[in-house]
């Protein structure tokens, strides 16, 4: 199947709300404590979203039949998580595919397609965060290349930093 990503505009906010909804019910149904947030976001999740949508940085994962298959939020800097960087970095967040199109290599094509953008736009690195307590995400992204370079620690979860070179 082929993909592409499409910049998310504002009236997709509410979609891309219900597939981190989505997503943190099906973690928890396999027992994994990540999105829990997003079940009952604060203000200062949706914040955090609205504040992606006004930078363009949400895009929607979509087949040739522009079905939509999932979500990625695609930042030039990632203050939260990495914090301040000496080198430049693109960074994915929030990489969702819907359950019905897991296990069908699109998560690798849409990780791919970014790593080609971050590349082309001369960022030598792409960047992203994974939950520590999701032991076969962490997986995931290591069989994609990426190398785990540190841990941040939060008040109530830990994750992962991941970096892979352009």
């Amino acid at each position: 199947m082929k993909i592409r990503l499409k910049p998310a505009v504002g009236t997709n906010l509410k979609l891309v709300l219900d597939f981190l909804r989505q997503s943190a019910l099906r973690l928890q149904k396999k027992g994994v404590d990540q999105w829990q947030n997003w079940l009952d976001p604060t203000e200062e999740d949706l914040a955090w979203i609205k504040e992606g949508f006004e930078s363009k940085e949400f895009f929607l994962v979509v087949n040739e039949k522009e079905e939509v298959l999932g979500a990625i939020r695609i930042m030039s800097k990632d203050l939260l998580y990495w914090g301040e960087q000496a080198e430049e970095a693109l960074y994915i967040h929030s990489l969702i595919i819907l359950e019905k199109y897991a296990g069908q290599g699109i998560g690798q094509q849409v990780i791919e397609q970014v790593h080609n953008q971050a590349k082309d736009l001369g960022y030598p690195w792409l960047r992203l965060d994974c939950n520590s307590a999701n032991p076969a995400l962490c997986s995931y992204y290591e069989t994609q290349g990426f190398l785990q370079v540190g841990i941040r620690k939060f008040e109530d979860f830990s994750c992962n930093l991941y970096q892979r070179s352009t």
